[in-house]
């Protein structure tokens, strides 16, 4: 019997409306965002555009690798046990991935604001090259001990994985470890770094002869920040649930049932969610709706329009243009 098969059938059709959905809005999206990185890439290397592209690589990953989860649920696990380790090994590296670029990406933005000179002269593109190593073999190292925890187990007439290996104990102490070092830090982290951000923001002072230089760069800082601010608000929104319900079921203070499912449902949001925002704050989101749009609302002018902006550069998102404005002018 399936994990699913203990909720009412109109909450299970639910759940897979609702995880199609955002499955296909995760892929198309950050595959979206991966392609622009490189096309910016082509053009001019910059730190922050590697540190985005490897933000929807993992993503993308954690997506594809959440269709066992899925079948899992509804029918019973699809592989061997090696299969299980792996997968869950690979699942929660991803997700630590993620969470570790979005600490790199806080912090070089930081350092872009309060440190320009040594952000430009110290940014160079090699050096991410070193910083995305580590950041993933951080990772991987730190979730290698769930190649052992999981293992298949036979519940009822369904095979299952799980991470019961280590008993209770050791899921209690590994689980609190990971949440500590890779939530609760990394938020109050984002938090504090982007109050210091805003207090560096306002603390620019404002030339009394009109520098439009200077005022586009406060105002590409200010918009760059802006996106930050929903990426850190959509992670504690879809990623607190989780945490604090994996937590609460490992030290038996709760059961698996709708709460749990729901919010493994809101981490796969997230990873839909991030190439949204990317697109939302930057405007090329904004910008490809409106030019839709006016396919049904005046052909004719959007054949002219269309006609002006195949002579220009194809437009990539804000925070990506962002990124390569501040490398020609040092900010």
């Amino acid at each position: 019997m399936a994990t699913s098969d203990a909720f009412p059938p109109s909450l299970q059709a639910f759940f897979v409306i609702f995880y199609s959905t955002f499955f296909f809005m995760s892929f198309f999206g950050n595959l979206w965002m991966i392609v622009t990185c490189y096309k910016s890439l082509r053009r001019q290397l910059h730190p922050l555009i590697w540190l985005l592209a490897n933000l929807a690589f993992a993503d993308l990953l954690f997506t594809f690798l959440t269709i066992l989860n899925f079948v899992a649920a509804f029918w019973h696990w699809v592989g061997g046990n090696s299969a299980c380790r792996l997968h869950g090994f690979l699942v929660e590296a991803t997700y630590t991935t993620s969470i570790t670029t979005l600490v790199l990406i806080t912090f070089q933005r930081l350092k872009a604001v309060t440190d320009t000179f040594n952000a430009r002269v110290q940014g160079w593109p090699r050096k991410e090259y070193i910083k995305l190593a580590i950041a993933w073999f951080v990772c991987l190292v730190v979730c290698s001990p769930l190649l052992h925890i999981y293992r298949l187990e036979t519940r009822g007439n369904a095979i299952v994985c799980v991470n019961t290996t280590w008993g209770d104990i050791g899921r209690q102490v590994y689980y609190t470890l990971h949440a500590t070092f890779f939530f609760v830090l990394p938020f109050l982290y984002m938090i504090l770094t982007q109050r210091n951000i805003h207090r560096a923001l306002c603390a620019r002072v404002v030339p009394t002869i009109s520098n439009s230089f200077i005022e586009k760069s406060t105002q590409r800082h200010k918009k760059v920040a802006k996106t930050l601010i929903a990426l850190t608000v959509a992670f504690a929104i879809c990623w607190s649930p989780f945490m604090v319900t994996r937590t609460l079921i490992y030290f038996h203070l709760a059961s698996p049932g709708i709460a749990w499912r729901a919010s493994q449902l809101l981490i796969c949001l997230n990873a839909a969610l991030d190439p949204i925002l990317y697109g939302y704050y930057g405007e090329n989101l904004k910008r490809k709706l409106k030019r839709f749009a006016s396919c049904y609302i005046s052909p004719k002018q959007n054949s002219n329009s269309s006609t002006a902006i195949s002579r220009r550069r194809p437009g990539t998102m804000m925070i990506v243009e962002s990124a390569s404005r501040e490398l020609n002018a040092g900010i």
